[in-house]
């Protein structure tokens, strides 16, 4: 899980857990630990809460010292804090958001990411016409003002899908109502954008399903959800974004609800070759001829 020049608290944060998870695991106390880098206990349950950034070699040490001795695991638990470059989401900082620079952050290092939002084409999947009418729309003008900027971050973001080594795998499910040309928008906006959609489904690291409007009412109606894995040894978590950013949800209980939710939404919605066939006849103008 690389790191931007500095790392983003969530990022911290993960780190110290898992380096108390295997504090505790290797049956040695605070102090003890603590001794190993000649440290005040202090200083360790800072590292341990998020509050104190640690240098890759410290955590090499720590790491050792509690039996850690797989040299994949030592290598990617530094490379969290290792910062050897400037993450291209850094030319943005003045116009994200903390909790939007964060959910970039991991979202760069998910080995898989499922994600709903009800009534929106999720944003990994939006062209750039689709990205500029939504951010648009928000009725701030700081978030109208920088909404170019905004635009483009959206479109990097995407390049995890696609890039050659080790692309990000994707499962979404679309509210069919999602799929509906917008009051006010350009012709060829949503065609493009059903083009796109279709595009994407065919790659092999993305699943796309439609939910349809006759679908019965199930648990994801009440709210939105990413959920996002990776490399072990780093444990899942869950981002849920609302209108002032978003929150991360890193317990496992809440991990293991959302994906018990999003395994429902996906039980509700339409098989991939049924959703692209939908998608299909939308761009036809015959969604239910």
């Amino acid at each position: 899980m690389a790191s931007a020049q500095t790392s983003p608290p969530v990022l911290r944060r993960r780190l110290g857990g898992l380096l108390r998870r295997y504090r505790k695991e290797s049956g040695r106390t605070l102090a003890e630990a603590a001794n190993a880098l000649g440290w005040e206990n202090t200083r360790l349950s800072r590292v341990e809460t998020g509050q104190y950034q640690i240098k890759a070699e410290e955590v090499s040490t720590l790491l050792r010292s509690y039996g850690v001795a797989h040299q994949e695991t030592l290598a990617e638990v530094a490379g969290v804090i290792n910062s050897g470059h400037r993450a291209w989401w850094a030319a943005y900082a003045d116009i994200l958001p903390r909790t939007y620079a964060d959910s970039i952050a991991l979202e760069s290092e998910a080995v898989l990411i499922r994600c709903y939002f009800p009534q929106l084409i999720p944003a990994l999947l939006q062209t750039p016409a689709y990205a500029h009418a939504i951010i648009s729309s928000s009725p701030r003008a700081a978030t109208q003002r920088t909404a170019t900027a905004l635009v483009q971050v959206r479109q990097a973001r995407k390049e995890i899908l696609t890039r050659p080594a080790g692309p990000t795998e994707l499962r979404t499910v679309i509210d069919e109502s999602a799929l509906y040309p917008r009051a006010g928008s350009a012709s060829d906006l949503m065609r493009d954008q059903l083009l796109s959609l279709l595009d994407m489904s065919e790659r092999e690291n993305v699943t796309l399903r439609v939910m349809p409007l006759d679908a019965p009412i199930h648990s994801g109606l009440t709210s939105n959800m990413t959920i996002m894995d990776f490399r072990r040894p780093w444990p899942s978590l869950v981002t849920v974004d609302h209108t002032r950013g978003g929150v991360f949800l890193e317990d496992s209980e809440d991990v293991t609800a959302f994906t018990e939710v999003f395994d429902a939404v996906c039980e509700s919605a339409l098989p991939s070759d049924q959703s692209r066939d939908l998608i299909k006849k939308y761009m036809k103008g015959t969604p239910h001829a």
